[in-house]
C-alpha cells in the first residue's frame, strides 16, 4: 500500500482500506509441529467467533477472520507434512 496499512486510516481509500484487511487476513503461519487436527479445532473457533462478528456488526473484524480461516484451510495446511494422513476434520 503506498500509504499507511491501518485500515482505519480515514486517509485510506475504500479499496486500500479492504486491501489492508486482506492483508491481516493472510498472515497465517503453521507448524509442522502442530497436529492438523488441532488447526482443525482452531478454525471451528475461527468460523465461530467471525459469525459472532458479523452478528455484532464488526464487519472487518469478521472479514480478517474469515479471510484467515480460507488462508489457513485452502492455501497454509494442505503444505503440513502430516496434511494427508490427518483426519477428516468432520471426524474430529
Amino acid at each position: 500500500l503506498p500509504r499507511s496499512t491501518d485500515y482505519t486510516d480515514v486517509s485510506l481509500t475504500a479499496a486500500e482500506r479492504v486491501r489492508a484487511l486482506g492483508k491481516m487476513g493472510c498472515s497465517v503461519e503453521i507448524n509442522d509441529d502442530i497436529a492438523p487436527r488441532r488447526y482443525f479445532r482452531s478454525g471451528v473457533e475461527m468460523e465461530r467467533m467471525a459469525a459472532v462478528y458479523l452478528d455484532e456488526g464488526s464487519l472487518e473484524n469478521a472479514y480478517v477472520l474469515y479471510t484467515k480461516f480460507i488462508t489457513l484451510f485452502v492455501e497454509k495446511l494442505p503444505t503440513h507434512r502430516d496434511y494427508q494422513r490427518a483426519a477428516s476434520p468432520k471426524n474430529s
